[in-house]
């Protein structure tokens, strides 16, 4: 098991890729420890979790306790994987595209960036080195199609920050052998994207975009952020890790 005596701390652990990685990284001998806003859907995961609260990435007290108790009980932290993410669909009904822009880029960039600084800090105490997995996208490299085009979408914007970020924490971390890497998927079967996969038209369009043929899974993503995240990927980091079935190659 390649996780073996490892502890992996999971945000937006409750669904989607978040819970596929929760689910694997047990699977690979990993003590997981999973955050979310969603405390049922935490609690539907059971015994799989060793630790698990609820959390708003971006409030910088909540995060630094919150690692701060996962490190205590588990004596540190190998391996963070950031999934706690959201688009514009998820923004509340009514908020100015401002204020929409703004929830968006907090949750994606900014929580991103505090656990992880929390994180890394830990990392460094415990002088055990580590690895963090960010979670960008191919709109962190690519522009929307048109047909998804509409007002400037803080999503991308937000997943473009991302990739800057990881490789600005690769370089930090390096000294420590603290390893920092970004996966990038394509459209993924997740919650996430169920508004524009219940649209038929849309959906035939995405399928099309991707030279596979078809959309991934959450547990296609999740064996790429094992493999940054395990010994396997030792010399990695820095760089990112498309799992899009092709799209960025056309």
């Amino acid at each position: 098991m390649r996780l073996q005596n490892k502890t992996a701390l999971v945000t937006g652990a409750a669904s989607g890729i978040g819970a596929a990685c929760v689910a694997l990284f047990k699977a690979e001998g990993a003590r997981v420890a999973g955050v979310d806003l969603n405390t049922e859907a935490l609690s539907a995961l059971g015994d799989t979790l060793e630790f698990s609260q609820r959390l708003d990435v971006t409030d910088k007290v909540a995060v630094d306790a919150t690692v701060d108790a996962v490190a205590e009980q588990f004596g540190g932290i190998d391996i963070l994987v950031n999934c706690a993410g959201i688009t514009t669909r998820h923004v509340p009904k009514g908020m100015s595209w401002e204020d929409g822009w703004q929830l968006v880029m907090d949750v994606n960039v900014k929580g991103t960036l505090l656990i992880s600084a929390a994180v890394m800090v830990v990392q460094r105490r415990t002088a055990t080195g580590g690895a963090i997995v960010n979670l960008s996208s191919i709109y962190g490299q690519v522009a929307r199609p048109p047909f998804l085009a509409g007002l400037p979408d803080p999503y991308t914007h937000s997943k473009g920050a991302v990739l800057q970020m990881t490789r600005d924490l690769a370089v930090s971390g390096a000294p420590d052998r603290i390893r920092v890497n970004a996966l990038c998927p394509g459209f993924i079967s997740t919650p996430l994207t169920i508004g524009l996969r219940e649209n038929a038209q849309v959906n035939a369009q995405l399928l099309s975009m991707h030279p596979l043929g078809r959309l991934g899974e959450a547990d296609e993503v999740a064996r790429c952020a094992l493999f940054l995240a395990s010994d396997d990927a030792s010399f990695v980091t820095g760089t990112s890790l498309a799992v899009d079935g092709g799209y960025l190659a056309i």
